[in-house]
């Protein structure tokens, strides 16, 4: 399916660590509700709050973990 290889390991947003926040061990590559709908890398809690979907033109979600695409 394809791997994260961005060097970025912090949320755009928060600027916290990708994935200690919750049990949810995964981030995503998408865009925002924020504005116009730039793009960033979000941790699972931010995507929920700002994301807009998975898929073309919304969003790739990558395990934190094995920075393997899971899903989008």
């Amino acid at each position: 399916m394809g791997k994260w290889l961005g060097q970025s390991k912090n949320c755009d947003i928060c600027q916290e660590d990708l994935h200690p926040f919750t049990n949810k061990h995964w981030f995503v590559d998408g865009k925002t509700s924020i504005g116009s709908g730039p793009w960033a890398l979000m941790c699972a809690r931010c995507f929920e709050i700002y994301g807009t979907g998975l898929g073309t033109g919304k969003g790739q979600k990558y395990d934190a973990d094995t920075m393997e695409k899971i899903e989008g």
